[in-house]
């Protein structure tokens, strides 16, 4: 949006300067174990380790692991971009995730026989205090451009899951053919995300009042 031209007004470009966002780590290791765990994937919450979350491809489907006999883990790490962890070479964080899941109990560091390391920047739009004036604020300026159509995370700076923001670039693409489809009604209830307030947009976060012991 900042590169378009003409530019849009300083306050809308100030808007967007204002989102935030958070970068995201894959690290994709393969085992040599089946059956390591039955859930799709699993949240940590251990501070001594800085993985957020497993995911285990096996029990997505078998073929999304190399052999029979192994599993194909995704270890995810949320961070932002130039942080301690983003750089740590490839080598380094497979070496990490690899630390981890043995800390974990889930798997030995010595079974891993493979791993990758995809970076994802400005994978998760960040809700601040203002990120919903923002995203309003450039809303009413790209409405008066006939021929843009937003989509996506990204586009959006909407926590859409996968199956959202696909639906929102098909909906783009049958505006394109002459519908007139809202896009950024889909899953605008947050019927599964978030609480619905009153004006059924996103509910915005507001700092928690520090405890008072009694």
């Amino acid at each position: 949006m900042l590169n378009l031209e003409p530019p849009l007004p300083a306050v809308v470009q100030k808007a967007a300067q204002s989102l935030a966002y958070r970068d995201f780590i894959l690290v994709a290791l393969i085992v040599n174990r089946p059956n390591l765990f039955p859930d799709n994937w699993i949240y940590i919450h251990d501070p001594a380790v800085k993985v957020g979350r497993i995911e285990n491809y096996n029990n997505w489907t078998r073929e999304m692991s190399p052999r029979t006999d192994a599993t194909c883990l995704e270890l995810e790490y949320f961070c932002t971009k130039n942080d301690e962890i983003w750089q740590m070479n490839h080598a380094e964080i497979i070496e990490l995730a690899k630390r981890e899941l043995e800390y974990l109990g889930l798997a030995k560091a010595v079974e891993v026989a493979d791993g990758c390391v995809v970076r994802v920047e400005k994978a998760y739009p960040v809700y601040d205090e203002a990120y919903r004036d923002n995203v309003e604020t450039i809303r009413q300026a790209l409405s008066q451009l006939e021929n843009l159509q937003m989509v996506g995370r990204n586009g959006m700076h909407k926590y859409n899951n996968q199956d959202h923001s696909m639906l929102t670039g098909i909906l783009a693409a049958r505006n394109l053919d002459g519908q007139q489809n809202d896009v950024w009604r889909v899953n605008g209830d947050a019927e599964y995300l978030e609480e619905v307030i009153e004006d059924k947009g996103r509910q915005v976060p507001h700092p928690v009042a520090p405890s008072v012991a009694l």
